[in-house]
Parts: structure tokens; C-alpha cells; sequence
């Protein structure tokens, strides 16, 4: 069967997802170890998490063992059959709503268009086996959608596109950082980076020098700074900068510090290099800044 599938540029504003089915497949974990699902193409964009396995799937040409937890994702296009045992939940979404496809008749095996490939920075991030942490969260959301899929009532597709878009926006998050996201090359340091990482967040108003953070890994500062900016893919500085203009932003909102006294709390001792920094990156003066997101 020829796939074709024409890849289009996708803003996140145009992600409007449509749930198309929602199931639990609990058949598996009865099956007997290496039995087959019927193997199929892939026509649009489907999520499973895996909630019992001692099986694996096939995506494309490639076999993945499957464990509790993990989450997978499939495009459109891909060939892909299940081995057993296992159990999970599946959703399959038309990412942009844009199909037409009927998700009271949607059915998997049927011969059908295949939605368009997505160019999109999140949908990209996503890797095709992924195992985030805290699985409760995510089986929240799953089952959250296959609750109200069941239920089918006025407002059903509403709050099923809020989940879903809450469901990508969660993978995201977990798959760019590097601290989580293990499909990204394994470094011996993930430990050490991490209570770094704490030390700068309970530390954010402090002075933090190079010398300080390298001496809480037993390395060379020289050192150092290779393996955070290999594991972070940014220098310590320029993360240490970012969070303090984060912590700046959020206390600019939700206080009426004056702005000498927030880029004290921000580790910053000179305020016109805050103010000159921030303005050279959010493009707004912390005056200005405060003022377009106030009430009046």
C-alpha cells in the first residue's frame, strides 16, 4: 500500500486536536507472549500508555520492548504491529481538526486518508517510545479522555481537545529536558547536575560563581562547564540568567515590588544591568513589562 502523506508547516496556535477514538485494551495482558496483533498502517496521529507489558511493538522497521509507563507515539504513515502481552490506553487525534473524519465511526483497521504529516516543534520533540516520570500523571489525562469519550455529551469535544493539547504540552516538557528525557545520548553526570540544578534554585538570590557550582561535583571548573553545557545544551551562566529572568518576570506580575528590590531577589546587584538585560531579552523594560500584563 503507498503512504502518502503531504508535510505541513503547523503553527502551535493551529493545533486544535480532535480525538478521533478512545479505548483500553486490556485483551493483551491475556494473550500468550509473542502473539501478533493484525499488523496495520498508521493513518493518523495515535498515543498509547502502556499500563502492563511484557511484549514490544513494531513500528516501522524497528522492534521496541514496551514497559509500564512508557508512552508512544505514532505518526501518520507508520506500519506498526503489537506483540503480546501487554495493556494500554489508546487515543488516535487529528492533530489540526481538519480531517473530517467521524469519531462515532473512526475505526483503525478501516482503509482510509491519511492525515497530513505535521512540521511542528512539539509534535518533532516527541520521541516514538518515551518513558516520562511520574506515569500517575499522565494516566490521569488518559483516562480522562476515555471517560469522557464514553460519555459523549455536549461538551465532550471541548474538554477532550483541552486534555489532549494538555497531554502534548506535558510530553514536551518532559522529552526537551534533558534530566528526563533518556533518549538523548546517557551522561554519567545526569546526578551531579541535578543537586547543581537545586543548588541554583534555592541560591537564585545569592551571588553563584563557577568555582561554587563546580565544587559541589568534584570538578574542574573547566570541566564543569563542559559537562553542564553538554547535558543542558547551555552554558551554567546562561542558565543561572534565565532563571533569575523568570523569577524577575513572575514577581513583576504578581507583586508590586519595586523593581530595584525584585532584581535584588533575582541575584541581580546592579539594577541598570537587570534592567539593560532583561529589556535585551523579553524586548521590554521590567516597566514595561509589569505594565502590559497589569489589569489597568
Amino acid at each position: 500500500m503507498k503512504r502518502k502523506m503531504l508535510p505541513i508547516k503547523c503553527e502551535n496556535r493551529d493545533l486544535s486536536p480532535l480525538v478521533l477514538k478512545s479505548l483500553f485494551f486490556t485483551q493483551g495482558a491475556n494473550l500468550p507472549r509473542g502473539y501478533r496483533l493484525r499488523e496495520r498502517y498508521v493513518y493518523d496521529y495515535e498515543l498509547e500508555l502502556i499500563v502492563f507489558s511484557e511484549g514490544s511493538m513494531v513500528i516501522e522497521d524497528q522492534t521496541y520492548p514496551i514497559r509500564q509507563g512508557d508512552v508512544i507515539f505514532r505518526k501518520p504513515g507508520q506500519y506498526t504491529q503489537g506483540i503480546m502481552p501487554y495493556s494500554c490506553y489508546f487515543i488516535s487525534i487529528d492533530l489540526i481538526g481538519n480531517t473530517g473524519k467521524d469519531p462515532s465511526s473512526y475505526d483503525i483497521y478501516k482503509k482510509q486518508n491519511y492525515q497530513n504529516s505535521l512540521i511542528n516543534p512539539i509534535i518533532d520533540s516527541i520521541p516514538t517510545v518515551f518513558h516520562p516520570p511520574h506515569a500517575e500523571k499522565y494516566q490521569f489525562v488518559f483516562d480522562s479522555i476515555l471517560k469522557e469519550y464514553i460519555a459523549s455529551s455536549s461538551g465532550t469535544e471541548l474538554i477532550m481537545k483541552s486534555y489532549a493539547l494538555n497531554l502534548l504540552y506535558m510530553l514536551y516538557q518532559d522529552c526537551i529536558n534533558p534530566l528526563i528525557n533518556k533518549t538523548v545520548p546517557m551522561s554519567p553526570h545526569y546526578g551531579t547536575i541535578k543537586k547543581v540544578i537545586e543548588f541554583i534554585d534555592e541560591n537564585i538570590e545569592k551571588k553563584i560563581l563557577l568555582n561554587d557550582l563546580a565544587g559541589l561535583t568534584n570538578l574542574s571548573p573547566n570541566h564543569f562547564h563542559k559537562v553542564f553545557s553538554e547535558t543542558m545544551g547551555v552554558t551554567p551562566n546562561l542558565f543561572i540568567t534565565k532563571l533569575r529572568l523568570d523569577k524577575a518576570k513572575d514577581l513583576l506580575i504578581r507583586t508590586d515590588l519595586p523593581v530595584s528590590d525584585i532584581s535584588a531577589k533575582c541575584g541581580f546587584d546592579n539594577i541598570p544591568y537587570f534592567s539593560y538585560l532583561f529589556k535585551k531579552q523579553i524586548k521590554l523594560s521590567p516597566g514595561e513589562f509589569r505594565k502590559k500584563h497589569s489589569y489597568i
